[in-house]
């Protein structure tokens, strides 16, 4: 049997050329925010935050996760908002040292533990990760409009809003779609039934194929008529809540906060906000175009931004890290103990 060959969307020359474009833009950001940093100042405000400081932090990082696992939780029958943190800091763990999907496997082996169905557990973690996209697409066109209204018109906010507007917008407007259209999910699942049943002959064909996506397209539709309004609420509160940590942990390295330094940091990270979306979060593109921006518009010392903007990332990053390391040991002797996984649904 001969098989078809794939053809590329994209011609191979632009994807180099778009991959050196984005590593000279990169590579000049880098260069940019190095130049202007003294290194030994970012240290100083790194190892003299006081206790209580340090406190207020770890407070607000829980706050944060909360925040962030809440969605999962809304969106899982049964699924208590503690667990979807153990779940969700879990999952940030093996992403940081695991290749995709094993940060989805190990949010699918811990659901299954605690006894949710895997249509449930399947639903949830999709419609969880879709939304967090959605906002994360459409964080810089909040920030343009607060900015806009509190202080000014600025163009390139609203560039920013617009081009990640628009993705959000579509990313909705797919999801929406999906979550009505019935006879796609059974035409999609009788496609991948009859592709499975060619490379494997005891499947079960394509009318259980159908019977399944079907399945997860009523039970995904029926979970978001019920907590709409409530996902709706926590995703502004999840972008409230990011911001929130990087203004504590610039006021803590010695940023004055005033109205109008208050309203540039919130607003100035929402719009590059989905730069997030990159691996490790962005770790240095998304310093290097913040502090790039704050500095040229306002008289904070690129040194004191890098330092806050560090302790933000230790905050939000690796801690969470390290709490996800242990809490997978945790489950894993947890479960272990328990007579293993429980498979339901």
């Amino acid at each position: 049997m001969t098989s078809t060959p794939v053809r590329r969307r994209i011609p191979k020359p632009l994807l180099r050329f778009g991959r050196v474009v984005l590593i000279v833009v990169v590579v000049w950001l880098l260069l940019r925010l190095l130049r202007g940093v003294d290194w030994s100042e970012v240290g100083y405000g790194l190892t003299h935050l006081a206790g209580w400081q340090i406190g207020v932090l770890l407070v607000a990082m829980v706050v944060r996760r909360f925040v962030v696992a809440s969605p999962l939780a809304l969106l899982v029958d049964g699924l208590r908002p503690v667990k979807a943190m153990v779940n969700d800091v879990a999952a940030t763990a093996v992403a940081m040292i695991a290749p995709a999907p094993g940060d989805v496997m190990i949010r699918l082996a811990m659901l299954r533990s605690w006894g949710i169905g895997t249509t449930q557990a399947a639903s949830g973690l999709t419609l969880s990760t879709l939304l967090f996209y959605v906002a994360r697409l459409a964080a810089p066109a909040l920030g343009f409009v607060v900015f806009w209204i509190a202080q000014t018109f600025y163009a390139p906010f609203a560039w920013s809003a617009l081009v990640f507007g628009a993705g959000a917008a579509a990313l909705l407007g797919g999801l929406l779609y999906a979550l009505r259209a019935e006879r796609t999910a059974a035409a999609l699942g009788r496609l991948l039934g009859r592709l499975v049943q060619r490379v494997r002959r005891s499947s079960r064909g394509p009318d259980a194929w159908a019977h399944r996506f079907v399945t997860f397209q009523q039970h995904s539709a029926g979970i978001m008529r019920r907590r709409r309004g409530l996902v709706s609420l926590n995703l502004l509160a999840l972008i409230v809540a990011e911001a929130g940590v990087l203004i504590l942990s610039l006021a803590f390295v010695g940023v004055r906060m005033d109205r109008p330094v208050l309203l540039l940091l919130a607003c100035s990270f929402l719009v590059i906000y989905p730069l997030t979306g990159l691996p490790l979060m962005g770790a240095g593109v998304l310093e290097a175009t913040y502090v790039s921006f704050v500095s040229d518009h306002s008289a904070i010392e690129t040194t004191t931004l890098m330092a806050g903007l560090i302790v933000c990332r230790v905050a939000v990053q690796f801690v969470p890290i390290v709490v996800g390391l242990l809490t997978i040991l945790i489950w894993r002797r947890t479960t272990a103990a328990a007579g293993g996984i429980t498979r339901t649904g």
